[in-house]
């Protein structure tokens, strides 16, 4: 028998969401972000780029990149209505409160060809927080290193949407000064450290902070039998695999878990 031809509305309708999938990515998590996305989603990086090109997506995924990206439904389906469930329609900035300003920050933010991704000078060691974001303070790395968080040190704040941050209060922020993590976090790039959890055995497989030699750095972390990998995220003669003995130097090796980021991806 032969095999039904799908419908030509229907192929149009799969593009159509794929394409919309992909400018909400791009403009959210950068022309590089598709894998932060995915690990958000709990996704390999494969399975979320073949959605970008047609492969049907599962309503379980919609629904978790609608509540990751705040797009509205309506859009993402149809193309139809505003394209974010906080934007305001036909409004200019002047009208815009401080918070719907940050919002239309963090929708630009991808596309801003500017170093500048400090939102203000903090007011305290944890920045001010909002019912929709939370303000994560940017430490130097030797505060981090050192997990002395002096607010007269702190080079600035970055606002994040709260449910990116499940504790505000033991989360900070170090601008990358490496490209081990690239093209994940390139360099210039600003991860929230959570540092409510520091067992290298609860933070297998994730992107951690850690202190090495001293200085704090971002990599991905594995735990195998009685050994600690930090692994960077292309492996070379500059950014070598960080072996460590688990019963013995796991004490003061990790400083917290990545919980999120902000990277300025330049084109050329």
């Amino acid at each position: 028998m032969a095999r039904k031809k799908t419908p030509k509305v229907r192929v149009h309708l799969k593009a159509s969401l794929s394409r919309r999938l992909r400018e909400i990515r791009q403009e959210i998590f950068g022309e590089h972000g598709g894998p932060e996305l995915a690990r958000r989603l709990g996704l390999p990086a494969r399975t979320w780029y073949n959605y970008e090109t047609g492969v049907t997506v599962p309503a379980e995924v919609l629904l978790s990149f609608i509540e990751q990206t705040g797009v509205n439904p309506m859009y993402l389906i149809s193309g139809e209505g505003p394209r974010y469930r906080l934007a305001e329609r036909e409004s200019s900035f002047a009208s815009l409160t401080p918070l719907e300003l940050i919002r239309r920050g963090l929708e630009q933010l991808e596309r801003t060809p500017s170093d500048g991704v400090l939102l203000g000078r903090p007011s305290g060691p944890h920045g001010e927080d909002s019912p929709d974001f939370a303000a994560v303070t940017v430490f130097p790395p030797e505060q981090i290193a050192g997990r002395a968080y002096d607010p007269s040190r702190a080079e600035g704040q970055v606002m994040a949407f709260r449910r990116w941050i499940p504790n505000p209060s033991q989360t900070v922020g170090m601008r990358l000064r490496d490209d081990a993590m690239s093209p994940i976090l390139p360099h210039g790039s600003v991860a929230a450290i959570d540092t409510s959890v520091t067992d290298p055995r609860q933070l297998h497989g994730r992107i951690v902070a850690a202190r090495v030699e001293g200085e704090p750095v971002i990599r991905w972390l594995e735990v195998s039998g009685r050994h600690i990998i930090l692994r960077p995220n292309s492996q070379s003669r500059e950014f070598p695999l960080v072996p460590r003995d688990l019963d013995t130097e796991s004490d003061d090796l990790i400083l917290g878990q990545v919980v999120w980021s902000w990277s300025l991806f330049r084109e050329g």
